[in-house]
């Protein structure tokens, strides 16, 4: 089967009184990722020199996510948490929306001229969810959706972008309809800029776990 191609389209950025209202109507407020950021930066910021050098980000990106589940759960309003194919989010399925943690690059969190990026190649899972994004449910008809899609796959997945620089966190919440031919996300359909976050010593960039793609069981005579 031919995949389709995804096809240009200007991205929706949302900043200010335009952002803060698009979070709402997703059941949002900005509020709940800077207390995600924090928890993650306290929990990263007693890393030290001793361990792995890639520990500290790996620490912001799990206690990143772990807050922002947190947060959503006490919500009680029908968030849940996600792990299909061990790609971790958060995700509420009346309203179709998955939210995964990603490092991004420096153009994150801001408008400028250059549309922003994963800071690290993004792999197969990220791929399938980003074809969910951009075909709907006519995603599922494809050969890598060849399972019945689980929980937070049925969603669209939205990504918390996060760039650390100098003494500050930017963050956005985007939804890409591409991946890109770097691997590191290439066109989006809509950007949430969210205020930037200030915090004390060394700010680290989140650092997910690689994307291993499902195992394959090969059934062969005996």
């Amino acid at each position: 089967m031919v995949q389709p191609e995804p096809v240009y389209e200007e991205c929706i950025i949302h900043e200010g009184d335009a952002a803060v209202a698009r979070l709402a109507s997703m059941g949002l407020r900005a509020t709940y990722f800077e207390a995600a950021v924090r928890r993650g930066h306290d929990r990263s910021s007693q890393v030290t020199a001793v361990h792995p050098r890639t520990y500290k980000g790996q620490v912001m990106w799990a206690e990143t996510v772990a807050e922002l589940r947190t947060q959503l759960l006490a919500l009680n309003q029908g968030w849940d948490v996600g792990y299909t194919n061990n790609y971790e989010t958060s995700f509420h399925a009346q309203r179709s929306v998955a939210i995964a943690v990603v490092g991004g690059d420096a153009n994150c969190g801001e408008r400028g001229f250059s549309p922003p990026k994963a800071a690290r190649r993004r792999g197969p899972v990220t791929a399938k969810r980003i074809r969910k994004n951009l075909l709907g449910q006519q995603a599922f008809d494809l050969p890598e959706f060849k399972e019945p899609p689980q929980g937070d796959e049925l969603c669209d997945t939205w990504f918390l972008m996060l760039n650390a620089r100098e003494s500050r966190m930017y963050l956005e919440l985007s939804l890409a309809t591409s991946l890109g031919a770097d691997g590191k996300f290439g066109l989006w359909k809509e950007r949430i800029l969210i205020p930037y976050i200030s915090l004390q010593g060394a700010v680290v960039t989140p650092m997910e776990p690689d994307e291993i793609e499902p195992p394959r069981v090969n059934v062969g005579r005996k």
